[in-house]
C-alpha cells in the first residue's frame, strides 16, 4: 500500500502529465482564439503556403450510441474535400443554444464547403436518450447530422472539457482549429473567408451538395409545437400559449376554443397587427389590463400586445443578443429600453408598475 506522501506525488504526477497532454494538443492545433488560424489563412489566400502547418489528424468519430438527421453513422473519410465543423453540445445549456442560430447562418451561407456535426454529450442522465436529443434536434430545428456521445467517447477523444466547445476539421481531414464558449457568425465567417481559397485554388475542396436525411421530414405535424409558456387570465376567460416553433401567441378561452392569433408564423421581426407581425420563437407573457407582454426570446426584444386595437410593438431590446459581461453592476441592470440589448429574455412578471 502506498504511503499518503506516495500518494500525493502519484496525484501530482497525473496532473502534470494531463496538462502536458493537453499542452501537446494545444501546440499541434492552430487555434481560433489566438488568432492565428486568421493570420495563417491569410498568408495562404497571399499564396504564401498552407495556411495550418500546425494541425494532427482528426480522430474518428466513432463511439457515439446513435445518430439523427442522417441516415446513419458518418465517417469522416466520407467527407474528404469538406470542412468539418464539431459542434459539442447538450441540450440542458442555454449558451450551447446561442450557438445553434450561428450555426444555421453559417450552414446556409457555406452550403457545400461546410459540413456541421453536432456532438450531442450529456450532461445529466437524461441526456443520455436517443429519443430527448430527438425532441431537442426538432424543437431547436437543427438542419445538420448529430450524432449522440451519451458515454463522452468522442468528447474524450477531440480533449473537450466544457460546453459548448467547437472543432475545425479540414478537407485533408486535419484538425485546424477549436473554441470553447459562445461564437458568433461574423468570427466563423471571417475564419472561412480565409481558409477556404487555398484549398479551392489546390484542387483539395469539395463542393458537391449533400443532402442528410432530417427528422423534420418525418415529423407529425400538430396545431401547437413546442409551447413554451401559458398564461390564464380568468377575469376576461382567456389563455394566452406562447405556440414557440411556430413563432406566434395563440388565443383561447379557458375551455379551449381557438379565438384568434398574434403573429403571421413567420420567423422575423415585424410589428403591425395580428396577421403581420412577426416573433422568434417567443415564451413568458405577463397581462396588464388589456396589454399583453412577450418575451421574444430569439429576437432578444420584449413585445407589446394591444389587445383592444390588436396591434403590436417591440418596447425593449436591440435586436442584437447581449454579450459578456458589464465591468459594473449598475452597467449591467439600468438603461434606456430600445438601446439596451437583452440576451434570450425567458419569463416575465409585473409587480406594481414594474415589468
Amino acid at each position: 500500500m502506498l504511503s499518503p506522501v506516495q500518494q500525493s506525488l502519484r496525484r501530482r504526477f497525473a496532473v502534470i502529465l494531463g496538462i502536458v497532454l493537453i499542452v501537446t494538443l494545444c501546440l499541434g492545433v492552430w487555434w481560433l482564439s489566438e488568432g492565428g488560424s486568421e493570420a495563417s489563412a491569410q498568408q495562404a489566400a497571399d499564396g504564401a503556403g498552407h495556411p495550418f502547418p500546425r494541425n494532427i489528424p482528426a480522430p474518428s468519430l466513432t463511439g457515439g450510441t446513435g445518430w439523427l438527421n442522417t441516415a446513419g453513422p458518418l465517417d469522416l473519410k466520407d467527407l474528404r474535400g469538406k470542412f468539418v465543423l464539431l459542434d459539442f453540445w447538450t441540450y440542458c445549456c442555454i449558451n450551447c443554444m446561442h450557438i445553434l442560430p450561428e450555426l444555421k447562418k453559417l450552414e446556409h451561407a457555406y452550403p457545400n464547403e461546410i459540413v456541421v456535426i453536432g456532438i450531442h454529450s450529456a450532461k445529466f442522465a437524461t441526456e443520455r436518450e436517443t429519443q430527448n436529443i430527438r425532441e431537442a434536434v426538432l424543437r431547436y430545428e437543427i438542419e445538420h447530422p448529430v450524432a449522440n456521445d451519451s458515454q463522452h467517447k468522442i468528447w474524450d477523444k477531440y480533449r473537450v472539457t466544457s460546453w459548448p466547445s467547437f472543432r475545425i476539421i479540414d478537407p485533408e481531414g486535419k484538425l485546424i482549429a477549436g473554441q470553447s464558449g459562445e461564437v458568433t457568425f461574423e468570427v466563423l465567417d471571417a475564419f472561412f473567408k480565409q481558409a477556404i481559397p487555398y484549398y479551392r485554388r489546390n484542387g483539395l475542396l469539395n463542393e458537391t451538395p449533400i443532402n442528410f436525411e432530417l427528422e423534420a421530414q418525418n415529423a407529425r405535424q400538430t396545431p401547437l409545437r413546442f409551447p413554451g409558456k401559458i398564461l390564464a387570465d380568468q377575469e376576461q376567460n382567456r389563455l394566452y400559449i406562447a405556440d414557440s416553433n411556430h413563432n406566434r401567441i395563440v388565443v383561447c378561452d379557458l375551455e379551449g376554443t381557438l379565438l384568434e392569433t398574434i403573429g403571421s408564423g413567420e420567423i422575423g421581426l415585424r410589428d403591425g397587427s395580428y396577421a403581420s407581425c412577426s416573433f422568434n420563437h417567443p415564451q413568458g407573457m405577463a397581462i396588464l389590463g388589456d396589454v399583453l407582454y412577450v418575451a421574444d426570446t430569439e429576437n432578444h426584444l420584449l413585445r407589446k400586445v394591444d389587445l383592444q386595437q390588436k396591434q403590436v410593438t417591440t418596447i425593449a431590446g436591440t435586436d442584437v443578443q447581449a454579450r459578456g459581461v458589464p465591468k459594473t453592476r449598475t452597467a449591467r441592470w439600468s438603461g434606456k429600453p430600445m438601446k439596451t440589448a437583452l440576451n434570450s429574455p425567458w419569463a416575465l412578471t409585473i409587480h406594481e408598475t414594474d415589468l
